[in-house]
């Protein structure tokens, strides 16, 4: 298995909302906080902000049905989280007729209709507190980079590159 699904996996598999950073911990709490009665709301943010790691956390720890697709989230579930979603007004639609509650969509750019946003960026500090998560809880040490920019993904591609693997998948 190469190092960078290792990681992936290791991440996927230890995190917990402790995990979060200043700024991810502002846009999760808003979702488990507020919008309770609408029917969709809108995570955008860059890519590697966290958006897809947000979405596993509400599927992991608070019953959210996780899903690429609305037509794979289990019917009448209470919450969706819908990742890498293309927005369409047939989504309001199938929403009704699967009988699904809530539904988050998550994507890089705002959703231009009415619906609640939660918009995340990185700062600074998150991607210390990334970093610094990665250590304690994955024994991950960024050794043969010097961390750079906000996109998390990219900066954990970087290290397994310069680390000799050459085959590093690029997320969407």
């Amino acid at each position: 298995m190469s190092l960078y699904v290792e990681w992936i996996n290791l991440i996927k598999e230890r995190s917990d909302e402790s995990w979060l950073t200043h700024s991810q911990r502002e846009v999760y709490d808003q979702i488990l906080s507020r919008w309770q009665s609408t029917d969709f709301v809108n995570l955008c943010g860059p890519p590697g902000a966290g958006k897809s790691f947000i979405a596993r956390l509400l599927a992991k720890g608070h019953g959210y049905a996780y899903a690429h697709n609305l037509a794979d989230a289990p019917p009448s579930s209470a919450n969706v989280v819908l990742d890498d979603a293309q927005y369409t007004r047939i989504l309001r639609l199938a929403r009704k007729d699967l009988a699904l509650g809530r539904v988050v969509l998550l994507t890089r750019a705002a959703i231009q209709e009415a619906m609640p946003r939660a918009e995340l960026s990185l700062d600074d500090k998150d991607v210390r507190e990334f970093l610094a998560t990665l250590s304690n809880h994955c024994g991950i040490l960024f050794t043969q980079t010097i961390p750079e920019g906000h996109d998390l993904g990219e900066i954990i591609r970087r290290e397994v590159i310069k680390r000799g693997e050459s085959n590093v998948y690029r997320g969407s």
